[in-house]
């Protein structure tokens, strides 16, 4: 395979730049399905201290001075999408001197769209008074910002509110290189002949696997634009105990945790669809040069990962395979992900249908570093009422323990079914890790007796599972036999 060179990483002045390959597909997302908020990043912040909106005002204009994508919108020239950098100027500050009513004003705020080609991909609304503390919620386009980001974005912003403190105007250093130019840089890297040849080649490598699941007996999946799924949420907790069993289990087989816990979830993704390979979804960084490391922007990709979780592997040797397609992935989080799904839906020898449905995340970015008596708590993230995926698991590190979340397209599965799921995920994982050696097919989903299971998954503690799995025949939904993918 040809190698991938990288042109060099160079500061461009010009005020217009091309979208970067992540940037192009959520613009055509949200030209498809015109103010949807599925692509709204919503970060609830409770402050320790009384916040005062003038020097919010200050810092938040400094923020935005030296990072360009929090002062950049998006049109068409000629057809094609591009970025239009947008001259420094202060930051507007909504603040209502009184706590939100309830969670409906904060979702209204959190679900307001963004209209890209006239105004910034970022707002801020604040909340005095409240008996927990002031809030500040800062609302970001996807588009700016990701994961990684939150970094960044959050030390300059204490930064530079404690010089507005002092009187003065704040002043944050400057970037070596802003997010236009790895722009710039990303799509001459995506347009080399080397890169298409990595394309190709990966997706042969995903050519047997199918990423277009079904969990249990739900209904076909809505012909609506991407960016158009209603959405929901449901959320559980990873005891601190089992997380660090995790991270002992890990260490011990020479793994990260991610790998011990994309395990435990393509083992109950197996459960749920009785595919013995199929296709899941992961983020990564994408952040490959250093020079980018400071910067806000989205530079996240997705990575379909393949996964063969036979029934008579152990769940030590399924990390053990994991381990190598999460290495193999490193080298393929540079293609872009919309470069791979069309090209899957040219080839004429794979089935239709998305390229990925399920997802999993870990979310392991730094924290902020806000020093010993911070002003502000982490921030939080508020639900949009939308769906990305099908299903995506997230889970993320908390004060002690892992805090997960199962995020749903409403028009495919329920409330029930994202709470069967996590608790599926929860149990098979205690099982696993106490018992790593141990067969997947004999790991439980549950821990309701046999016999009083849920009709949608079958019992890991059933001896004649691996035959199920031999027979492709992989679930039992709805009181009836449904053949190995899930199709109703």
């Amino acid at each position: 395979m040809a190698q991938l060179a990288s042109p060099p990483l160079t500061r461009r002045l010009a005020t217009t730049a091309p979208l970067s390959r992540a940037q192009e597909r959520l613009w055509f997302i949200a030209a498809a399905a015109p103010g949807s908020p599925t692509y709204n990043v919503p970060l609830l912040t409770r402050w320790h201290e009384p916040l005062d909106p003038r020097a919010l005002t200050a810092a938040l204009t400094a923020v935005v001075e030296r990072h360009e994508v929090l002062r950049t919108t998006y049109g068409l020239r000629d057809g094609r999408p591009l970025q239009f950098v947008g001259a420094p100027g202060p930051v507007h500050v909504e603040v209502a001197a009184r706590p939100p009513e309830g969670d409906g004003e904060l979702a209204r705020h959190a679900r307001a769209p963004f209209d890209l080609t006239a105004g910034p991909p970022l707002r801020c609304a604040v909340w005095q008074g409240g008996p927990g503390g002031d809030l500040m919620l800062l609302v970001v386009h996807h588009i700016a910002v990701d994961g990684w980001s939150l970094g960044a974005l959050y030390e300059d912003l204490a930064e530079a509110y404690g010089q507005a403190l002092g009187g003065g105007t704040p002043q944050l250093p400057r970037l070596p290189f802003q997010y236009a130019d790895f722009a710039e840089w990303d799509r001459e890297i995506s347009a080399l002949p080397a890169m298409t040849e990595r394309v190709g080649a990966r997706l042969a490598q995903l050519q047997n696997a199918s990423g277009d699941l079904a969990l249990g007996n739900c209904p076909p999946r809505r012909h609506v634009p991407e960016g158009d799924r209603r959405g929901a949420q449901h959320l559980f907790t990873v005891s601190g105990e089992l997380s660090r069993s995790v991270e002992e289990l890990a260490t011990s087989l020479r793994a990260t945790p991610f790998v011990v816990l994309f395990a435990a979830f393509q083992a109950v993704v197996q459960r749920w669809t009785g595919r013995e390979e199929f296709l899941l979804g992961t983020v990564a960084a994408n952040r490959a040069h250093p020079a980018v490391e400071e910067l806000i922007g989205f530079f996240v990709n997705t990575v379909p990962l393949v996964c063969r979780p036979e029934a008579d592997r152990s769940f030590a040797q399924l990390c053990t395979e994991v381990r190598g397609e999460a290495f193999r992935s490193l080298s393929h989080q540079r293609l872009p992900f919309e470069q791979l799904t069309a090209a899957a839906g040219a080839d004429p020898n794979r089935e239709p249908g998305p390229l990925v449905s399920v997802g999993f995340v870990l979310q392991n970015a730094p924290a902020p570093r806000l020093g010993e008596q911070p002003r502000f708590g982490p921030p939080r993230l508020l639900p949009t009422g939308t769906a990305k995926l099908d299903v995506t698991l997230t889970l993320e590190y908390g004060d002690d323990g892992l805090l997960g979340t199962v995020e749903y397209d409403l028009d495919r599965y329920s409330e029930a079914t994202a709470r069967q799921l996590a608790g599926n995920f929860s149990t098979l994982l205690a099982a696993a890790v106490a018992a790593p050696h141990t067969a997947l097919s004999a790991l439980p989903v549950t821990e309701r007796k046999p016999g009083r299971l849920p009709v949608t998954v079958l019992d890991g503690e059933r001896r004649d599972l691996t035959a199920h799995f031999r027979q492709r025949i992989g679930v039992v939904a709805g009181g009836r036999d449904v053949p190995q993918g899930g199709e109703a």
